[in-house]
């Protein structure tokens, strides 16, 4: 969508995964150009309310904490912030613009599929009105055909990406725009923000803090202690190694571009392997971001043709065992009750998760996508969606089909005492760590000593991993 620098009157910021002031682009094209702006924040019913199985308690608090604070933020900007129920974004949006006398509409782009449709729509609605629609790009370096291989096509690998992305990317890139211009007070009213509770939300802790505060604390705090550190100690989850910034991120409360410069500021264009490390996990993101994209078909279906048409067995038992943390596997249940606990779950349990749903319990990768969807504070549909697909084998770059991770080795290199796994089941704080990723191998007098039956304390295995691991491989072999 093209823009210009033309004055106007009024305008309309739509916040969405951009729940910040600092380098916000849209925001602060707004506010460059028009005299007074009106910020707006839809809760959309087929979202936000608990019984809509779609955003879940602890990213729904994150989020309306973080909608708090920043209508604190725009009050000293003389921007009063809207919040509308509804379930039809488009028709609100422009109806407020109607009201405001507005003249723009901007908004950050996004790039799933059913949000671009939406975009469109309120372009098509807001021209009917004679209301200029913007969109911009925020969310991302680099977007949409910025990125294409010698044939002009998407890249559909993340190695060349990341190659092609890094040669494209000049510091200019992560340049901060800083905050938007104080503008005249819109009569309009600020409304209040609703609690998570008041949206029938149960209530929950986060684990970490809201807002653009929280997430500016967080970074400095990962590029200052830990970022040097982050390649060593990321895969292990007992440890406080990773940036945590994920959940930030979906909610745009910190930009991509103050990360990409903390990465940058730390040597991440330098050989610095943690500060390297971290970009290329934010290269990732960006990644599935433009798959998503290129390919809004993977949404819903598998990357590779070649497996959509794969059946799978989803056992509703054993999904249900899977889901309740009582597989008999301590890391894979130790990973869902971290999820069940925090809305977070760390990045190599995620892999083991659903890499075990899919593989060892032979489950469609949609079912864990949309559970995940409703539990983590983090959710962001390109890389969850990326992530599952890459663990099932059926998405782009993914796994090879044959490369199954087997949760015992897994606790044992990446937990060897079980210190995580004992935080999180504390149903097995007395085994010793010899057993604790396989603790049916205790001696039955030792599970007396431990004050943990298996069977009875701790499930025992609800399947044999090397039969599933056997039958998964056949399966995927089409």
């Amino acid at each position: 969508m093209g823009w210009s620098e033309f004055t106007v009157g009024k305008a309309i910021h739509w916040f969405r995964r951009d729940l910040r002031i600092s380098d916000n682009t849209a925001l602060n094209l707004s506010a460059r150009r028009a005299d007074s702006v009106v910020g707006v924040f839809v809760i959309d019913p087929r979202w936000f309310p608990a019984d809509a199985r779609k955003m879940g308690a602890f990213q729904a608090r994150f989020w309306l904490e973080s909608l708090r604070e920043l209508s604190g933020e725009l009050a000293k900007y003389n921007i009063p912030l809207r919040i509308v129920q509804s379930s039809d974004p488009v028709e609100a949006i422009a109806s407020l613009a109607r009201q405001a006398d507005a003249n723009l509409i901007t908004f950050n782009k996004d790039y799933e599929p059913d949000q671009l449709a939406m975009d469109r729509r309120l372009q098509r609605t807001a021209a009917k009105a004679g209301i200029e629609t913007v969109g911009v790009k925020d969310a991302v370096i680099f977007e949409e055909f910025e990125l294409l291989t010698g044939t002009n096509s998407p890249y559909t690998v993340f190695s060349p990406y990341k190659r092609a992305w890094l040669a494209k990317f000049q510091q200019s890139h992560a340049s901060v725009s800083g905050k938007p211009r104080i503008t005249h007070r819109h009569p309009m009213p600020t409304d209040a923000v609703p609690t998570a509770e008041s949206l029938g939300y149960p209530a929950v802790t986060l684990p970490i803090a809201a807002g653009e505060s929280g997430g500016e604390a967080m970074l400095q705090d990962f590029a200052k202690h830990r970022i040097g550190f982050y390649k060593k100690d990321r895969d292990y989850p007992a440890i406080n190694g990773v940036s945590k910034l994920s959940s930030h991120l979906s909610a745009g409360t910190v930009s991509i571009r103050q990360c990409v410069r903390a990465a940058i500021a730390n040597g991440g264009l330098r050989g610095c392997s943690g500060a390297e490390h971290w970009l290329s996990e934010l290269i990732w993101r960006e990644f599935y971001k433009m798959v998503i994209f290129h390919f809004p078909h993977t949404v819903r279906s598998a990357f590779q043709q070649r497996y959509h048409n794969l059946t799978w067995s989803n056992s509703e038992p054993l999904i249900a065992a899977w889901a309740q943390a009582r597989t008999g596997y301590p890391i894979v249940d130790a990973a869902m009750r971290q999820l069940h606990t925090t809305g977070l779950m760390h990045n190599r349990l995620r892999m083991i998760a659903a890499m075990f749903l899919t593989k060892d319990l032979d489950t469609d990768w949609r079912v864990g996508e949309n559970y995940f969807m409703q539990w983590l504070m983090d959710y962001d549909q390109a890389s969850n969606v990326g992530g599952w697909q890459w663990s099932a084998g059926t998405g782009t770059d993914a796994a090879p089909y044959f490369r199954i991770m087997n949760p015992i080795l897994q606790g044992q290199r990446y937990d060897p005492d079980g210190e995580f796994v004992k935080s999180m089941l504390p149903e097995l704080a007395n085994v010793p760590a010899k057993f604790i990723h396989e603790p049916w191998l205790m001696p039955l007098e030792l599970q007396r000593q431990c004050g943990c039956l298996i069977g009875r304390d701790y499930p025992s295995p609800i399947v044999d991993h090397h039969a599933a691991r056997d039958a998964a491989i056949k399966k995927f072999q089409v």
